[in-house]
């Protein structure tokens, strides 16, 4: 599969089979959506930085509710978390969705705003791709996140919704996570936005990856 960062909390998964999915398509945040074409778009929750599938072509099929599914040969899961310390008292509801294909096991947190409990954790055990927020402010901050890693102990992890250049969301740098991570994991910088993926690719030790989306247009 190919894994490719969109911006902010998108990114875009195209199977060996041609199908796209897509993570929490964002409206204006300060530079726009490029158009992408998906087969699946899956929702976290209904803020407009992260539901505008008006930003999204081609026939696809939306998911966002919790439960079970199974879709194009594709193993869904939406597991219930909040968007917020307290519930979804502030913030309400988030979902995470866990994905299986090509014998991978792909995570996406969406916008996680506590730390997980010990039947959510299960929930996440095995995952090999992990889509974590690290910004703070409206998630889990970048300290937080790092501890959520070294729980579940993913092959690769992604983080997501920090402040890039462009973005009009006040949340904090990706120098945060460098520092709380303190050379824990293996971290890797690409010079681009996306890379290939297989379950053959799996290495022993846990990588970070940061991904360029610096070719976004502000708006």
């Amino acid at each position: 599969m190919i894994i490719q960062w969109i911006a902010h909390s998108c990114f875009k998964i195209t199977l060996e089979n041609g199908k796209c999915l897509l993570f929490d398509p964002f409206g204006n945040i300060g530079y726009k959506m490029p158009q992408v074409t998906a087969d699946m778009v899956f929702i976290s929750h209904g803020h407009y930085d992260h539901n505008a599938v008006e930003n999204v072509m081609g026939n696809f099929r939306v998911f966002d509710t919790e439960g079970s599914f199974e879709f194009e040969g594709v193993k869904i899961k939406g597991i219930p978390s909040y968007h917020d310390e307290v519930f979804g008292s502030k913030r309400g509801k988030n979902i995470i969705f866990r994905i299986t294909a090509e014998g991978l096991t792909l995570t996406h947190l969406g916008d996680l705003g506590h730390m997980p409990d010990e039947a959510l954790y299960k929930e996440l055990y095995g995952t090999d791709v992990l889509m974590i927020p690290i910004g703070g402010n409206y998630t889990i901050d970048a300290q937080q996140a790092f501890e959520i890693c070294k729980k579940i102990e993913p092959n690769i992890i992604l983080p997501m919704h920090y402040k890039t250049p462009g973005l009009q969301v006040e949340i904090a740098r990706r120098y945060h996570f460098d520092e709380a991570i303190k050379g824990y994991f293996d971290c890797s910088v690409l010079g681009k936005n996306h890379f290939e993926y297989t379950a053959a690719d799996k290495k022993k030790r846990t990588r970070v990856i940061f991904m360029d989306n610096s070719m976004m247009d502000e708006t």
